[in-house]
């Protein structure tokens, strides 16, 4: 697991700004850790990507996920928070789920940013850069 920035926290007049540890998850270390990440394609809208977990170990303190688009040249581009919510019908109620929608061309600019604040590891978000788990052609 690469971690970026180091968390520190800052009071003013006592208004405190937390920061979180922020690395990049493998696939590999996902896995590990009980994420998946699956897609199918979601008509007008291209094709859906989701991510799928149990909110145990680091994730049992799970607060929220985010979509995060660059440009080509990795330069931010939007964010948006994700909703959790059941992707497949039958969905087993203990597996969280937060989804997004893009066009085919786009998801190599993607990924989830999965926040969990006052986990077993701290306060953490990790990325889990789309073209790094799915193999789309």
């Amino acid at each position: 697991i690469s971690l970026g920035l180091v968390g520190s926290e800052m009071c003013i007049r006592d208004r405190c700004i937390g920061m979180i540890s922020v690395g990049t998850l493998s696939p590999k270390e996902a896995k590990e850790l009980g994420i998946t990440m699956k897609s199918r394609l979601n008509g007008d809208a291209g094709v859906m990507v989701w991510l799928g977990f149990k909110r145990e170990g680091f994730l049992e303190a799970f607060n929220y996920a985010e979509l995060r688009m660059e440009n080509e040249k990795g330069e931010h581009r939007l964010s948006a928070m994700l909703r959790e919510r059941a992707v497949v019908h039958g969905q087993d109620p203990e597996i969280t789920s937060v989804s997004f929608s893009a066009e085919k061309a786009e998801l190599d600019n993607c990924s989830f940013l999965v926040v969990a604040y006052g986990s077993t590891r701290g306060d953490v978000g990790y990325y889990l850069p789309v073209k790094d788990f799915l193999k789309l052609e």
